[in-house]
């Protein structure tokens, strides 16, 4: 590990992306119009808020790109001693894929905050946006779903290895709330789970890790 990227900084990059993730998602964007919302509805809240939900969905995209992706790739260099176990490099294509998923999921709504929800998207493309939008981002729960559990073999730690698992079932299980409705409520615990696993985690890495120029312990977290 270099003098960059050791175990404090990587778990810092955890850290930082809930903080991120949390300003931008929760605190800015709030709760968006679902799929089937009224039409009318969806334009008032973007009329409303469209900038602050624009602001928040940057501030969520760049929690997703410059903090959990280097994470994803590097955590599993920190939680293990073996150079190059599968589930590290399984971990870190789902990063990948999960930002990709994610910042593709979010145009969707993002075109109609751009228009303020105003007539230059007709009736039929804004529904057809929400739908979209929805199929996105049960799309998103599939690759957190395999960085939670791959992440979670490599955890030493009985609590935060419980999480992760945890994590993944309800992500793979939430994914399907599209098909069910009643799922939409499996997919909110899930990623709130999964946002805790990337802090138990994080903590847990901050916990082992050692100045630059030592070997973290990362077999034993």
């Amino acid at each position: 590990m270099s003098r960059l990227f050791d175990g404090r900084w990587v778990g810092l990059l955890g850290i930082g992306w809930f903080v991120l993730f949390l300003i931008g998602a929760a605190v800015l964007q709030g709760e968006p119009p679902a799929a089937g919302t009224p039409v009318t509805e969806v334009r008032a809240f973007f009329h409303d808020h469209g900038v602050r939900y624009l602001a928040g969905d940057y501030v969520a995209g760049c929690a997703f790109l410059l903090l959990l992706l280097p994470f994803g790739v590097l955590a599993p260099r920190v939680l293990t001693r073996a150079p190059h176990p599968p589930a590290a490099t399984l971990a870190a294509a789902a990063a990948a894929a999960l930002v990709v998923a994610g910042g593709t999921a979010t145009s969707f709504l993002d075109a109609v905050a751009l228009s303020r929800g105003d007539a230059r998207l007709d009736d039929s493309t804004v529904a057809a946006l929400l739908y979209a939008n929805s199929a996105g981002i049960a799309l998103i729960g599939l690759p957190a779903a395999v960085f939670a559990a791959a992440t979670a073999t490599l955890v030493r730690n009985v609590f935060v290895m419980a999480l992760g698992w945890t994590a993944a079932v309800l992500l793979t299980t939430g994914a399907a709330f599209p098909l069910v409705s009643a799922l939409w409520t499996v997919r909110f615990v899930s990623f709130l789970t999964f946002a805790v696993f990337v802090l138990a985690t994080s903590a847990l890495i901050l916990s082992v890790a050692r100045p630059p120029g030592h070997h973290a312990p990362g077999g034993d977290a």
